[in-house]
């Protein structure tokens, strides 16, 4: 079971997938539990998760607005309480505050009331911890409100041009994100091999498919993860994918960005977990900063 999508609907087949001893590898989804649970050993996941990326944006703030006063929009649920958790405990004992905090449910009709609620804080910094369809309307009532206007970090979940577009590229300018993989859009990786060999692979097998979609490099970006650790497995049979995933030594799959190599191992099955921040300026995310591996800055 390759890639469940979402943290509730993985979570309602591993214990299925556990007890049939079905691999269930590099789940589509960041939640922290895919990592610190050792009673599901047959399940993975493979993004950095969520309290790994709520410890890249907390290091930008420590490092640029120490003294930040931040507001969050946060899903009411395990993915939107792991980054919001991730958060405040990065920056704890620091001078950066988390002054307010409005959380939505994913059968609200927008978060406009939640934005509205944040804005009187008159917080200099606002976390967007959203899904996409939530992550562009907290965007364009950002930008509608002349009043107030923080920085804004949107999460990685809902970074990609389609959800930034609807807005009006004009209208995003200086949001900050962070990411992992190469965004096929950005010119700095035109001649690049890996991404020449997703292009061309795209344009053969899917040629009704915009190469330029974030979600299709995604997609290519976990496949070729997979391929790697088929690649490694000791035998060819289901133990053998299992264990596997969980002993990655620092494999380099060519759509991640540089200085981002997968490694798992004994204590740590957590597969990703450096990320690069990112602005958006012009019509596209522009990479800044050096790498930051959690692992190494944060610990365990």
């Amino acid at each position: 079971m390759f890639q469940t999508l979402g943290t509730p609907s993985t979570a309602a087949v591993w214990d299925y997938l556990d007890k049939q001893k079905v691999p269930q590898p590099f789940v589509a989804t960041g939640a922290s539990v895919w990592g610190t649970d050792d009673k599901h050993p047959w399940t993975i996941g493979w993004q950095p998760n969520y309290v790994a990326e709520a410890r890249v944006y907390a290091k930008y703030l420590k490092d640029e607005r120490h003294k930040a006063k931040v507001a969050v929009l946060y899903q009411n649920d395990d993915f939107g309480k792991d980054l919001l958790g991730g958060f405040k405990k990065a920056v704890a004992g620091s001078g950066i505050k988390v002054v307010a905090e409005e959380s939505y449910e994913v059968t609200d009709p927008s978060v406009s009331a939640q934005m509205a609620g944040l804005s009187r804080s008159k917080a200099d910094v606002l976390l967007d911890v959203t899904t996409p369809k939530f992550g562009s309307q907290a965007l364009a009532a950002d930008a509608r409100n002349t009043k107030w206007s923080p920085l804004h970090i949107v999460n990685n979940v809902a970074s990609s041009a389609a959800v930034l577009e609807p807005v009006g590229f004009q209208h995003v300018q200086g949001v900050v994100s962070a990411t992992y993989f190469k965004d096929p859009a950005d010119p700095q990786w035109a001649n690049d091999p890996d991404m020449k060999t997703y292009t061309n692979a795209m344009h053969e097998y899917a040629p009704d498919a915009d190469p330029a979609n974030q979600f299709n490099a995604y997609g290519w970006a976990v496949a070729s993860s997979l391929h790697k650790a088929l690649d490694v497995m000791k035998c060819p049979t289901r133990e053998g994918l299992r264990d596997a995933v969980r002993n990655l030594k620092d494999v380099k799959v060519g759509m991640l960005l540089p200085g981002v190599t997968m490694s798992t191992g004994r204590g740590d099955a957590f597969p990703l977990e450096t990320m690069q921040l990112m602005r958006f300026k012009g019509e596209r995310w522009q990479l800044f900063g050096e790498p930051v591996d959690t692992r190494e800055e944060f610990g365990r």
